[in-house]
């Protein structure tokens, strides 16, 4: 009967676990509906500020000889705008994945003791930041995302094309599993090679990576690279550009990831870049930052240079 009873006991601690699990599932699945719709907001009113700038630039559909145009071998594929709706795509999703990356660090991170936190602190000094899991694991996911894009985007640009963008669009990680990088693109391989042994030696990483932190590595590395692809598949290119610490914060090339926590406040300058930014023939994808806020700023005492490189 005590053996019954603690069965009993058992299974109902069981099933109040998953009921919970559960309602948290369900809160995180309305939480990522809010972040898509917010996404495709986003996405549609980019693309409507382009169609506009379009009608007032040079590049515009409606001349003949002016309109960008992908090449391959075996001749034109179509005209620019295919790819600027590829390319914002393309953005979105390099920032998610890098993103998740990220949680998946920070998660791994937890079992690593406190030379890795010592290590990502000493990074961040020049940004006059600290880091504390404990107190505030946001800071520690954005800073760690901040790091992620600063090594994925620090050689951008060179050349590249379209066709290379359509072979490996569809690349899934079942295929890299079986065949590797390497028997799908060389350049790609190279790269994600290139990544890891960045991000290994900044983290000061010592272990092996089990399998789904891999798998976010190599979505946050193909989400890259295909933005890089594609950047650099039209003529003129579509540059990227960084902001630096100390810079003035413009709300036309910067949106500021602490904005609706701090509302109040109106923020001066920028205290790290967590991704970069893209121009657009006229338009921009915003880069994202955190700032610093005040209300009474001399704005002659504050730089508002932007870093801006083309492909």
């Amino acid at each position: 009967m005590v053996m019954l009873s603690q069965i009993l006991i058992q299974a109902t601690r069981k099933r109040d676990e998953a009921l919970m699990e559960a309602s948290r599932l369900k809160y995180s699945m309305a939480e990522l509906e809010k972040k898509l719709n917010k996404l495709d907001v986003y996405c549609h009113n980019l693309k409507s500020g382009l169609d506009e700038c379009n009608s007032n630039s040079p590049y515009r559909m409606g001349q003949t000889h002016n309109i960008h145009q992908v090449k391959k071998q075996d001749g034109v594929i179509g005209a620019y705008e295919k790819v600027i709706q590829q390319f914002l795509a393309s953005v979105s999703e390099s920032r998610s994945s890098t993103r998740r990356l990220s949680r998946s660090l920070t998660m791994q991170l937890r079992h690593m003791g406190s030379k890795v936190y010592e290590r990502i602190s000493v990074l961040l000094q020049p940004y006059d930041m600290k880091i504390s899991h404990s107190k505030n694991p946001r800071s520690l996911l954005l800073y760690l995302e901040a790091l992620l894009n600063k090594a994925f985007f620090e050689d951008f640009e060179s050349t590249a094309n379209y066709k290379s963008f359509n072979e490996l669009q569809g690349l899934t990680w079942e295929e890299v599993l079986n065949k590797g990088t390497r028997h799908f693109s060389e350049e790609f391989s190279k790269f994600c090679d290139r990544k890891m042994n960045e991000i290994v030696a900044m983290l000061g990483w010592n272990r092996a990576w089990p399998e789904p932190l891999l798998q976010a590595f190599f979505g946050a590395s193909k989400s890259v690279w295909l933005v890089h692809l594609l950047a650099n598949s039209v003529h003129p290119g579509l540059p990227i550009f960084r902001v630096d610490k100390g810079v003035r914060f413009d709300s036309v090339y910067m949106e500021d990831m602490d904005g609706e926590r701090a509302k109040k406040l109106v923020p001066s300058m920028v205290r790290i870049m967590i991704t970069p930014g893209f121009y657009v023939y006229g338009n921009v994808v915003k880069c994202k930052v955190i700032c610093r806020y005040s209300n009474n700023v001399d704005s002659s005492l504050i730089d508002k240079g932007l870093t801006s490189s083309s492909p």
